[in-house]
């Protein structure tokens, strides 16, 4: 995740292909209104000059399950360290493969969640699917809070990684669905602030209260939100009509807009779309019908499985015993605040350069600096571990980590979802995100139970050359494969797909 997680701002474009969500799994936007002269239309386009209120309460509301993924993605940072002092719940030593299971069972469960959460989601409808899929996180923290056995914390954090993969699938899908044309990038924009939120949570409070006390307080959130959004917040009027309830649709978007906006041509709009839909729904099979197809695939699951390669997620599970290990005079705490606070402004600066540089000259700039980062901190650790003296450079650790995660909140964490967004037809992008999705979980979960281990092993400069390694990979997979999608409609990407296969 935080890559899944970071992954998060969304282009502000023209209306339908265009408008993509960033963190994972392609939301069903409803249609651009289009510009008339009547005055009912006048009254519509009137209304898209500022959203309602109540659009931005819902719309923050329901990305408190991304809040709580990021919180679930770096919940290890503050924890492993105290499992091995007087705070150890166990009555045993925690080994280094227990706290790979421990960090790694979070991302395992969210390879899942994708999966069971657009089956509720359309079963279920969007509100009754989130409210139901962020019980398992509660009850997954509320276990970590009093669990005195390794094996309940395992079960715990597979819980909790249910929750966060379905959060990345339903709630993109809810607010682009509840959102309008010219506002829906700001929101997409949102979660990826909400997550970067959510992952310093852990680094600012978590030294400073027991495991228990720390997991409850995790908890909070997410109770909260259930209420909140059980109470006041209405069902996505896109899945309303889609279900022939139109009278319901009307009472929600009436609830979603300016007080006596004209919103017949928007319930017009959505209705148009859902029938579309309908028509050009396509399965997996469809994704690789075409060379076009396949090289889309290629491209989309090489960029995923690279995103967590580069080693986001072990870096976010175990930045504080990095910062410990590193034995810099400045404290590990402090350091992680910083890093914490290093990503959320680069996630928000990302919003406003994606559509000045594009997307594969970020990618380039951000495996160069990842790969320099990553290799600078591995000599750090060689010297260090072989006794060199390193107390004069005790800035370079923090310094390499800052570096790495500004760029790739810029580059390797959004925008492998927004190249995802642009190179699926339609018809297959639901899919094509559900599977992309799966694929950066599964290759998260790998990495960070490897990362512990091999760090074991080849010492903490083996694992950060490899992940070195994997940026300058990296590199030349982008250079070579991945073409410019900036600018470019959907008709003319999916051209050049055609064309770089003949």
């Amino acid at each position: 995740m935080s890559s899944i997680q970071n992954n998060l701002a969304a282009p502000e474009e023209d209306g339908s292909e265009e408008n993509r969500n960033l963190v994972g799994v392609v939301y069903r936007p409803t249609v651009t209104s289009s510009n008339g002269n009547s005055n009912g239309l006048l009254s519509s386009k009137k209304n898209n000059e500022s959203a309602c209120w109540f659009l931005h309460w819902a719309a923050l509301t329901a990305d408190v399950p991304l809040f709580a993924s990021g919180i679930a993605m770096s919940w290890t940072s503050p924890v492993i360290p105290k499992l091995h002092d007087d705070e150890n719940p166990f009555g045993h030593d925690v080994t280094t493969t227990h706290e790979a299971w421990i960090a790694a069972l979070m991302p395992l469960g969210a390879a899942v969640g994708p999966l069971a959460a657009g089956y509720c989601a359309d079963k279920l409808g969007r509100k009754k699917a989130l409210i139901f899929l962020a019980l398992p996180m509660i009850v997954g923290f509320l276990t970590l809070s009093w669990a005195t056995q390794i094996g309940l914390y395992y079960a715990a954090r597979f819980l909790i990684g249910l929750g966060v993969g379905s959060a990345f699938a339903i709630v993109p899908m809810y607010v682009g669905e509840i959102s309008q044309p010219h506002n829906r990038g700001k929101y997409g924009s949102a979660m990826g602030v909400l997550i970067t939120l959510g992952i310093i949570y852990p680094f600012s409070i978590g030294p400073h209260l027991s495991i228990s006390m720390y997991s409850l307080s995790c908890a909070i959130p997410l109770i909260a939100f259930i209420i909140i959004f059980a109470v006041f917040m209405p069902e996505s009027p896109y899945y309303l009509i889609s279900l022939g309830d139109f009278d319901g649709a009307d009472r929600a978007l009436r609830k979603l807009r300016r007080t006596g906006a004209d919103i017949r041509l928007e319930l017009t709009e959505i209705k148009d779309g859902v029938e579309k839909e309908r028509e050009n729904t396509a399965g997996v099979k469809d994704l690789f019908k075409t060379a076009a197809g396949r090289k889309a695939v290629y491209i989309s699951f090489g960029l995923v499985a690279l995103q967590q390669f580069a080693g986001i997620n072990p870096l976010l599970s175990f930045l504080k015993t990095i910062f410990e290990a590193a034995g810099s005079t400045i404290p590990p705490n402090i350091c992680t605040i910083i890093t914490g606070c290093v990503q959320v402004s680069s996630n928000t600066l990302c919003i406003f350069i994606v559509e000045r540089l594009g997307r594969r000259l970020l990618l380039l700039i951000c495996c160069v600096f990842c790969f320099i980062a990553m290799f600078i901190l591995g000599i750090y650790f060689y010297l260090k571990i072989n006794d060199y003296h390193v107390d004069s450079v005790f800035w370079l650790p923090i310094t390499c980590l800052i570096l790495y995660m500004l760029v790739f909140s810029f580059g390797l964490g959004p925008l492998p979802w927004t190249v995802m967004g642009e190179i699926f037809p339609s018809n297959v992008k639901g899919i094509a995100s559900a599977l992309s999705s799966t694929t950066a979980f599964i290759a998260s979960c790998l990495v960070t139970f490897l990362f512990p281990v091999l760090s074991e092993i080849l010492g903490m400069a083996g694992s950060f050359w490899l992940f070195a390694a994997f940026c300058l990979l990296g590199f030349f997979f982008v250079y070579f494969v991945v073409f410019e999608t900036k600018g470019k409609s959907l008709a003319e990407i999916q051209r050049i797909l055609q064309r770089q296969n003949h």
